[in-house]
């Protein structure tokens, strides 16, 4: 059985200079539980060149992102169109949370459990193998009627490790800003903490499993990468937690360097263990402040105190780690909001940060409390750039004042590094950076 596993991105207006381009993972481990069931998986994705090889598939498997959502059904309908029969599946994590959106005709099931069994059941099922499938994890269709599963939330650590010639292929084309050669691992499931904003908290039915140290420090050791980047929700969520990472870093001969999410609170309680961190191979954090007043953290449940965040920050720039800080503004910011926020970037003197607009995000109670207020239903509008509420100052201003903050990464020496990266190699190649893949060698 030939399984095609495709990813569907959708541009924002970050695509330009692709600040971050790192390989789709999720599909890494789609191909290994393909081929553990004795299919043969090929990974599609435009963006790195992996095309689709000249044969007609028996399975082809959508992913992508919320913003992605019209071009997972568009893919289908072109794929069935083509191929009458060919099993369309959709995964991702945007599915998990919102599987009906996905019930087409040109859909034959939507996933929506991180299980792997249940991808390796239905491709069993298929294939001819199975003659029946329980409706657990997924919504099938039969006879032009959804059938529509039941939750099925992961309990254990998944056994199932990526298919790492996907890291191989693309690696060369990787990047984090002016990191070269980045690669992705992966350790928990799900996430221990409860921010009302994050659409990541309410992935696995709200169960979080913890990741093992050891597990992602052999894998990452295994890669031919310069940087690893952990994509947890939270790299380190307690002392304990870290104290973990310390031994295991420090029971293997060789060092990783990590790029990694942490939590402000997490940063001041162990201010002591930084430095040690540091020498494990903790090169980089990604922390999310998210605002610089307690009313704003509030309405977040964020948990954390914006008081501390000067310290937070002086406490990794003394530790020597790198820093990038997400920040969010909100629909409701005056003139006067968007200048504090500038003003803590530049007495923090934080140089390589994000800032994203507020934005509900459909499969949460949010969205669905602000449904009637949307400006918008098109999925590529909430990438956390565009307004989809509206803003109490006009939009033209908003948008204005949400530039000029961003204006403020060209005082960045790593913002300007990556710059001078891509106008160079643009200057070299003269070529699109999309090259065809030699599928006879990848897979």
């Amino acid at each position: 059985m030939r399984v095609f596993l495709k990813k569907a991105r959708a541009r924002t207006p970050f695509s330009i200079l692709d600040p971050v381009r790192v390989e789709p993972l999720e599909l890494a481990y789609l191909k290994a539980a393909a081929e553990e069931t004795g299919a043969a998986a090929n990974i599609i994705d435009d963006l790195f060149g992996l095309r689709e090889p000249k044969v007609i598939p028996d399975v082809l498997v959508i992913t992508g992102y919320n913003t992605a959502e019209s071009k997972i059904l568009e893919e289908a309908e072109t794929y069935k169109t083509r191929f009458p029969k060919v099993k369309i599946i959709v995964g991702g994590t945007h599915a998990e949370r919102n599987s009906r959106d996905f019930h087409s005709p040109y859909v034959d099931f939507v996933v929506h459990s991180s299980d792997l069994q249940v991808f390796m059941d239905i491709l069993g099922f298929v294939d001819g193998r199975l003659e029946e499938l329980k409706s657990s994890g997924f919504d099938m269709q039969m006879a032009g009627e959804w059938i529509i599963g039941i939750s099925r939330p992961v309990t254990v650590k998944p056994l199932i490790k990526p298919d790492r010639s996907l890291t191989e292929a693309v690696i060369g084309k990787t990047r984090y800003l002016d990191k070269r050669r980045v690669a992705l691992v992966k350790g928990r499931t799900g996430c221990p903490y409860k921010c009302d904003f994050c659409y990541c908290r309410l992935l696995n039915d709200g169960k979080h499993i913890a990741g093992d140290f050891g597990d992602i420090l052999d894998e990452s050791l295994e890669l031919d990468a310069e940087y690893i980047w952990v994509v947890d929700d939270v790299f380190l969520a307690s002392r304990k937690d870290a104290l973990d990472f310390i031994d295991a870093a420090e029971g293997r001969c060789r060092r990783v360097n990590l790029i990694a999410y942490l939590r402000a609170d997490f940063i001041l309680k162990n201010r002591d263990l930084l430095e040690k961190l540091k020498v494990c191979g903790l090169g980089e954090v990604i922390v999310g402040f998210e605002a610089t007043s307690n009313a704003e953290l509030d309405e977040y449940n964020k948990q954390t105190d914006a008081l501390d965040y000067p310290e937070v920050i002086r406490i990794l720039r003394e530790a020597e780690i790198d820093l990038t800080a997400l920040f969010m503004v909100s629909p409701d910011y005056r003139i006067s909001d968007f200048r504090k926020l500038s003003g803590f970037l530049r007495d923090n003197q934080i140089d390589t940060y994000t800032i994203s607009i507020l934005t509900p995000i459909k499969g949460t109670d949010g969205y669905e409390e602000m449904k009637e207020k949307l400006l918008t239903d098109n999925p590529e509008r909430f990438d956390f750039l565009h307004l989809v509420t509206k803003p109490r100052l006009p939009a033209p201003i908003f948008y204005m004042m949400f530039v000029w903050l961003h204006l403020g990464l060209l005082r960045s020496k790593r913002i300007r590094s990556f710059i001078g990266q891509i106008l160079k190699r643009k200057k070299i190649t003269r070529q699109p950076d999309r090259p065809e893949t030699n599928w006879k060698e990848y897979s």
